[in-house]
């Protein structure tokens, strides 16, 4: 990616967002935010150096072995000097990276090609052919974003409407309300009327497809176990019309109180949201729910084209393991208090997905239910080689376009025990 800004520029911040997410693992988007305003870049900077920041986070692994083997070292400002002396290209970078990695191990060679953490692709070769995790890291490291028309507020074809009137490009997918956004993909949108209106919001096409698939299970109260910010919450209410009422729980009531602004603008009757503050794994009820939704928190590996900073803020396994054993908490306490649960992670990491139903049908706490409608043949199996596999669901990046998700709808064996 060539560029006309001054390099000196670019290279300064470049470092300091690096630096940056490194020390304080938040998102890019967050970093460059804070970033850009702290130094007050001028306004015509911001788009170019949102995209080369966003390169340069995407393809972090990648620039780090690069320097190094060209002399410039593995330090930030080696990294960052080393992409300076090809122009910050890009399009170099790919090439070098392909052909300079030829003769490497199979895992070291595909974690520089699409830069990820070497121990994500060890992991992942245990269970994937090759072929196919290049197929999910390659869809992953494209930019991409997803519009889904609010029905709560508007039609499909006033919400087009409103997209062409402010010059949105975009096209139309296998959801009826989904469409992918094709121009523009780097603008921020937060001003554009559509979405300021409700009209229109930003959400991935897994994350929607998620909920498609477990339209017929959406009965009268439902729960959401982690529930912040809402945008799941908000699509069930939109497909369940206004007989639903919902219990929405979330351990930060910062986001709580972000999530009721999201679920009124978008045209949600707050009324018929229950809102709790507390931790999901210990979070207890003085009833029973039909169905529960436990959007767990975790790595994020499956939503990198919308956070690259996700690869550089699990650079070991040492923070899967910490979010797989906050996940089978979560699950664990939910499934006394609900007859389903549906269970999702935006994760490519078996131990965000696989192994965690595993563990909780070994301890038959649950059994995996077969889902089975309009929008199933979305999703494939889970990884191979484990007793869940074809009970369990993975929407995979590159069959849809979109971010990478774990799925398993779950029978409860302990509810009300």
């Amino acid at each position: 990616m060539e560029t006309i800004l001054p390099h000196e520029q670019i290279k300064f911040f470049l470092k300091i967002l690096l630096n940056y997410i490194l020390k304080t693992r938040v998102s890019y988007d967050k970093a460059f935010k804070t970033i850009v305003n702290r130094y007050e870049f001028p306004k015509w900077f911001k788009p170019s150096l949102y995209k080369i920041g966003y390169y340069t986070v995407n393809y972090y692994y990648s620039l780090k072995w690069l320097s190094s083997k060209h002399g410039y070292g593995v330090k930030t400002s080696g990294l960052i000097n080393y992409f300076s002396s090809v122009g910050f290209s890009i399009r170099k970078i790919l090439s070098s990276i392909r052909s300079e990695s030829q003769g490497l191990s199979s895992y070291r060679r595909i974690s520089l090609t699409y830069s990820y953490p070497e121990f994500l692709v060890k992991d992942l070769l245990k269970y994937v052919e090759i072929n196919e995790i290049e197929r999910i890291l390659s869809s992953l490291n494209k930019r991409k974003k997803w519009l889904r028309i609010n029905l709560l507020k508007t039609s499909i074809e006033n919400a087009l409407k409103c997209l062409d009137e402010t010059g949105i490009v975009y096209e139309k997918s296998f959801i009826e309300y989904v469409y992918r956004l094709k121009k523009p993909i780097w603008r921020p949108l937060s001003r554009n009327k559509c979405i300021s209106n409700g009209y229109v919001v930003l959400q991935d096409i897994s994350s929607v497809l998620s909920i498609e698939i477990i339209k017929n299970y959406l009965y009268e109260n439902i729960l959401d176990a982690c529930s912040s910010p809402g945008l799941k919450l908000s699509l069930i209410h939109m497909l369940s019309g206004s007989y639903l009422f919902s219990t929405a729980v979330d351990y930060s009531w910062k986001r709580i109180v972000f999530e009721k602004k999201l679920l009124g603008k978008l045209g949600i009757d707050l009324s018929k949201v229950f809102f709790i503050n507390s931790d999901s794994t210990i979070v207890s009820f003085n009833r029973l729910f039909k169905l529960a939704v436990v959007d767990a928190p975790c790595s994020g590996l499956g939503s990198v084209y919308s956070d690259p900073a996700v690869k550089l803020n699990t650079q070991s396994s040492s923070k899967i393991k910490y979010y797989s054993e906050r996940q089978y908490s979560i699950l664990k306490n939910i499934l006394k208090y609900s007859e389903r649960v549906l269970y999702i992670t935006c994760s490519i990491h078996p131990d965000e997905g696989e192994n965690v139903i595993e563990r909780i049908v070994y301890e038959n706490l649950a059994e995996p239910i077969e889902i089975n409608n309009e929008y199933t043949r979305y999703l494939s199996k889970s990884y191979p080689g484990f007793t869940i596999s074809n009970k369990t669901y993975r929407i995979n990046p590159y069959q849809v376009n979109g971010q990478g998700f774990f799925i398993a709808l779950l029978e409860s064996r302990v509810v009300g025990k």
